[in-house]
């Protein structure tokens, strides 16, 4: 943090007017390490890029440079516009292109600031080994020969297109780091950028006689302000399988995150090769010319989004007499300012300079708090202090030459040794590997605070208020305060050894994950004692709590598996079983309430009764469609496959009644984590009531959208092919309620066709006897954003139907589903 702040606030000292590059006139090709335009000299690039069904991408190259070349021109072949415009969001320019309606002018302050060209030049690429440098400066070479080939006038159209932007344009390995960067600091930087941008300058002091009072009887900090990943919009599911749970010898994977189906979070299916160095295929999100999960000959790994923190707050104590100056251990620090100048595009076409202030602390920039609770705002605050922020990510340099050792492990062994680098900036690990070792692990960045420490440090006021609300907030007046550094892990962040994680073995047959903590990661071996900064609330750690439907239902898939009881027959993983699980479209909701919401459905004698909700209307506006409901939803086969009748209705019952006070008869216990709580409370007058107003409203919705109640659920949840020709059904449903996700919002006179994100690239990996891997995969969205392209859908129309691509790994595979090759040899301009 000590190298980032200093070189930070030399950038705010020496360019007034931001600290952010020119990019959009940049011309050039991928710079070098020494700057744009290669201080080495220009490099030359070969690769060959053979292409296999559903338009999967093998580039082969002699060195890592050329690897990037060739996987670059080929991801820009199907994505150029999406990188593009991440590349606009990550050098803060939206405002510039998209004006300020469309575009966010606080991440632009905050992202020309941190992704400044100085510390993403020297610091951040600089702390990349070098393999992986002269791979981003060739991915820069080969999408910059991928434009200069098409033309900004021939670009991809499309919702996510730019075809004749002013900001498509030529890139450079500067801004791929900042596209990195800007992932990087996902849960921490960009989730409290409009509290940063809203630290502006102080004002008069405000006594602080009522502070107490005030914070004891107001109502808990709101931390619904921090724009912090959730399971719901950016969660996954994986299972790493032992041999001693699998019919085989060989451990067994299933990846299956749920991610954005738009956007610079989409995944990319690759496989990239430099022989005798690395060998993996996979998927990597937009941009990075490395595998991010996927399998290589011995070892298959994927990620879940983890529940660990990745800031913490710090009150700092002002001196009364000047603000910008505050006490650590008896001695006086200085807050620095430092002017950040952004470009706003005008309504008249004009552009704007604007340019603001942005305050930073030896532990990060000053935030105001008054998003989360009026008490918290201002400068001084009513205590007399300020809040400032550290993210445990912010000079996280060393999460490239990690993956690059991940993917050239060959063993759970040798994951581990590349997961001690401690890298991974906000996901757990889950993996197996030909051996048959099963694996988890949230080895992740998570600032080094202890219970102890908490409760020591949270030691005002605010501070308590601030870490009972969820976020640990620590008195920034006292070094002892600081993140701790363990021997084993990076400054300021919890060690390996202080990290939760498990194997197969003996009694431990598999790990799980569905974005739950580590806690249960296998019900025969509970996790606990580690930090409380490991969990989504810093006030209560995240172990022997309530797990979600999601997470309980990945457990009992799982057991009824190793039992066989599932009625898949004998007991025991294979990689087929394991994709039958997979697209199963099991409701565990609808399992445990269903029959019992039914019954209260019959029971309605007249559904013009009732009072529903504040305005006390009753049951249902409709009542023969809702007699219609009761029928639909006893006769449902309860899963949520396209032909499915019924889930339209069930979706929109149980997220009316699911956060029912006292819904469950038995409540979750601590020593059945995966069987509680359960059972419809219906002996509770209130629950009934909550279930028929539920029916009611679920069935009065569906007739004022004109959605038949007996509508198969593939007519009702569906994707557009490319020219809106074809409706592809999609089967999965909410990760409120079941575990194969799809995250659908309704679009009036469609239904549920807008798609957010849920299931995304989805691989089950095992071995055999030969050299190669046993692999599966489907890309829910499909490869391509161009709705022009062959590959916008193909992978989409596999998914509707239940199928899997083969994955062609080893050469012979390969050559037999190859449907194009091109040799592709260039330098940077």
């Amino acid at each position: 943090m000590t190298r980032l702040v200093a070189l930070i606030g030399l950038c705010g000292l020496i360019a007034a007017a931001g600290c952010g590059s020119d990019s959009a006139s940049s011309t050039g090709g991928a710079g070098g390490v020494g700057g744009a335009g290669g201080a080495g000299g220009a490099r030359s690039y070969s690769a060959n890029i053979v292409r296999t069904e559903l338009g999967i991408p093998h580039v082969t190259a002699d060195d890592f440079g050329s690897l990037g070349y060739g996987a670059g021109y080929a991801y820009a072949q199907d994505n150029f516009c999406v990188l593009m415009k991440e590349i606009v969001r990550s050098n803060g320019q939206t405002a510039r292109y998209f004006g300020e309606e469309e575009g966010n002018l606080n991440q632009d302050y905050v992202f020309t600031f941190f992704n400044n060209d100085d510390f993403i030049r020297n610091q951040f690429i600089g702390g990349q080994d070098e393999k992986f440098q002269e791979a981003m400066r060739g991915y820069a070479a080969g999408l910059n020969r991928y434009l200069e080939e098409t033309g900004v006038d021939n670009l991809a159209e499309g919702a996510e297109g730019c075809r004749g932007a002013d900001w498509a344009r030529p890139v450079t390995d500067l801004d791929l780091g900042k596209v990195y960067h800007k992932i990087m600091v996902r849960a921490g930087i960009t989730a409290v950028n409009s509290l940063i941008m809203a630290a502006n300058d102080v004002a008069p002091m405000q006594t602080m006689a009522s502070v107490s009072p005030l914070v004891n009887e107001s109502s808990p900090f709101d931390f619904n302000a921090l724009n912090l990943p959730t399971p719901s919009a950016i969660g996954s599911n994986a299972y790493g399988i032992g041999a001693n749970g699998s019919q085989t010898d060989y451990g067994i994977l299933l990846g299956n995150p749920h991610f954005p189906w738009q956007g610079p979070e989409r995944w990319y299916v690759q496989h990239l090769k430099v022989p005798g160095e690395y060998d993996v295929m996979g998927a990597a999100l937009q941009g990075v010319p490395l595998i991010l999960l996927g399998f290589n000959k011995d070892l298959a790994w994927s990620h879940t989004v983890s529940t660990a923190q990745r800031f913490s707050f710090f009150e700092l104590h002002l001196l009364a007499d000047d603000p910008y100056k505050y006490e650590y251990d008896g001695e006086v620090r200085d807050i620095e300012t430092n002017p950040v100048t952004i470009e706003v595009l005008l309504e008249d076409g004009t552009i704007e300079e604007r340019t603001e202030n942005i305050y930073m602390s030896h532990y990060g920039p000053i935030v105001d708090l008054g998003a989360l609770s009026d008490l918290a705002s201002g400068w001084p605050t009513i205590a007399g202090t300020v809040f400032a922020m550290r993210d445990a990510n912010i000079d996280n340099t060393r999460i490239f030459s990690q993956y690059t050792k991940m993917g050239q492990a060959t063993s759970i062994d040798e994951l581990e040794d590349a997961l001690k680098d401690v890298a991974l900036p906000w996901i757990n690990t889950i993996a197996a590997d030909r051996a048959g070792t099963g694996y988890y692990a949230d080895v992740s960045t998570v600032p080094n605070v202890s219970q102890e420490k908490l409760q020591d440090c949270a030691d005002s006021l605010f501070t308590q208020a601030i870490t009972n609300g969820g976020v640990a907030s620590l008195n920034g007046s006292r070094s002892e305060c600081e993140w701790g550094t363990d021997a084993d892990g990076p400054d300021g962040l919890l060690g390996f050894e202080n990290l939760p994680k498990i194997r197969t073995g003996g009694d431990i047959l598999y790990t799980s994950n569905s974005n739950d903590s580590y806690w249960l990661s296998n019900p025969n071996m509970l996790l606990e004692n580690f930090s409380p900064l490991m969990g989504r609330n810093a006030f209560d750690p995240p172990e022997r709590i309530q797990q979600s439907l999601r997470t309980r239902q990945g457990f009992i898939q799982a057991e009824e598996r190793i039992a066989g009881t599932d009625g898949l027959g004998d007991p025991g993983f294979t990689i087929d079983l394991m994709r039958d699980i997979m697209f199963g479209s099991r409701n565990i909701a609808g399992e445990m309430t269903r029959d019992d919401v039914v019954t209260i459905c019959k029971s309605v004698a007249d559904w013009t009764a009732g009072s529903c909700g504040d305005d006390a209307i009753p049951y249902s506006a409709n009542p023969t469609e809702a007699a219609q409901g009761c029928t639909i939803l006893e006769n449902w086969d309860g899963l949520f496959n396209i032909d499915s009748v019924g889930p339209a209705l069930w979706r929109n019952v149980w997220f009316r009644m699911d956060d029912t006070e006292n819904l469950w008869a038995v409540p979750f216990d601590v020593a059945d984590p995966v069987g509680t709580p359960n059972t419809l409370n219906d002996e509770d007058p209130a629950v009934v009531e909550a279930v028929r107003c539920a029916l009611g409203g679920g069935v009065d919705f569906l007739v004022d959208k004109e959605i038949p109640l007996d509508r198969p659920w593939g007519e009702v949840q569906f994707r557009w092919n490319g020219d809106r020709s074809e409706q592809i059904p999609v089967h999965g449903g909410s990760s409120g309620f079941m575990w194969s996700v799809i995250s659908s919002n309704f679009v009036d006179g469609e239904g549920y066709s807008d798609i957010p994100h849920g299931n995304s690239y989805i691989q089950t990996v095992t071995w055999d006897e030969s050299e190669c891997p046993v692999a599966y995969a489907v890309l829910t969205y499909s490869q391509s954003t161009d709705p022009a392209s062959p590959h916008f859908s193909d992978w989409t129309e596999l998914f509707s139907g239940k199928g899997w691509n083969d994955m062609p790994f080893c050469d012979a595979d390969i050559e037999a589903t190859k449907i194009s090759e091109m040799e592709i040899m260039g330098s940077e301009n």
